[in-house]
């Protein structure tokens, strides 16, 4: 009953902050993934999102008729016990989402490790510390305008080049066993960093010019007002925080898991930004992912994924987001994957 308490009073305190970012599939982490994977396992799969698969039909909601929100990629994922109670684990994904005539490939990748702290016969305690990121060779945005100061710039086109992010967040995980279930409730903290090394920019108005930044172009950032308030904003620091729950349940070779994450990003530079320029700051996010399973053999199964995010990766790829970007998060989003995994 003590353990319980302890376990409520942590979740509650960080449900109060409500400040978070959350890695990929990490709404289904667990106290103990031994017990459902054994000693180790090997997960291969491929993610999409296409205009087959939009089953709700958000883009006709969106008025959108063209490639808009493409996602093709896939995940490869594993992990190994160690020890006692100890837990290691990795994932890199390969991503490529379509924005009308823009490709914006994405590299992610995940490094975790965890150790039961506290365990019963019916539930464990664990402590999980993670790392993880995601970076691209560049990133474009073409065509669009922005309003800064009360003036509207017009842009040919953005490049991002070389942008990346790292993130590190400490989980405090509780999970319960039964002959048939699992549920688990995780809180955790964490930070992170945005990096975008250089941006090509061609704007069309109010002057027609090309240039880079970080470089010399005071000149011209003079005769473009409210422009370099927006330039600033694509290297800055994360807070996070984060709560979550998941249950899983086991039927013959069926498997079924659902995880949910509340989580918000707190990015203090561009925040304020942000309001300054009149701009919405988008912060919470929720995602919620289900998955079914069926497993063929003792140490082998096929799976199929769905996952539903608020607010579209606003707390996967942090890179993605700045001033000049921040409107395209104001939509919900999500990701069909299937695949193959082994358990040994």
């Amino acid at each position: 009953m003590k353990l319980l308490v302890s376990i409520g009073k942590v979740v509650a305190m960080t449900a109060l902050t409500l400040h978070a970012v959350a890695a990929p599939l990490d709404a289904l982490i667990e106290a103990k993934p031994s017990q459902r994977y054994g000693e180790g396992f090997l997960e291969l799969g491929a993610d999409a999102m296409n205009s087959t698969l939009d089953i709700f039909k958000v883009r006709n909601q969106m008025g959108i008729t063209d490639n808009t929100g493409n996602y093709q990629g896939f995940t490869l994922r594993g992990g190994h016990a160690f020890g006692r109670g100890g837990w290691v684990d990795g994932a890199y994904m390969r991503r490529n989402i379509t924005v009308a005539l823009d490709q914006y490939p994405v590299t992610s990748w995940q490094v975790g490790a965890q150790q039961i702290l506290m365990e019963s016969a019916d539930s464990a305690l664990a402590i999980r510390a993670t790392v993880w990121g995601n970076q691209s060779d560049s990133v474009t945005k073409s065509k669009f305008s922005l309003t800064a100061m009360g003036s509207v710039i017009e842009l040919d086109r953005v490049v991002a080049r070389k942008p990346k992010d790292q993130q590190q967040q400490l989980d405090l995980i509780q999970s319960w066993y039964g002959q048939q279930w699992s549920g688990s409730v995780f809180g955790g903290v964490g930070s992170g960093q945005v990096k975008i090394p250089g941006v090509d920019i061609d704007v069309t108005y109010p002057i027609t010019a090309s240039f880079t930044y970080p470089s010399d172009i005071a000149n011209s950032l003079q005769l473009i007002p409210g422009f370099k308030e927006h330039l600033e904003t694509l290297n800055y620091r994360l807070q996070t925080q984060r709560i979550g729950l998941n249950v899983n349940y086991v039927t013959g070779p069926w498997m079924y898991r659902a995880g949910y994450v509340m989580s918000n990003t707190r990015r203090p530079s561009v925040d304020s930004a942000l309001e300054s320029l009149g701009k919405i700051s988008y912060q919470r996010n929720q995602t919620l992912v289900g998955e079914v399973a069926y497993k063929f053999t003792q140490t082998a199964h096929v799976y199929t994924r769905a996952q539903v995010m608020q607010r579209q990766f606003l707390s996967e790829i942090p890179f993605l987001y700045n001033s000049i970007t921040s409107s395209i998060f104001g939509v919900k989003y999500g990701v069909v994957s299937a695949g193959i995994g082994f358990s040994f």
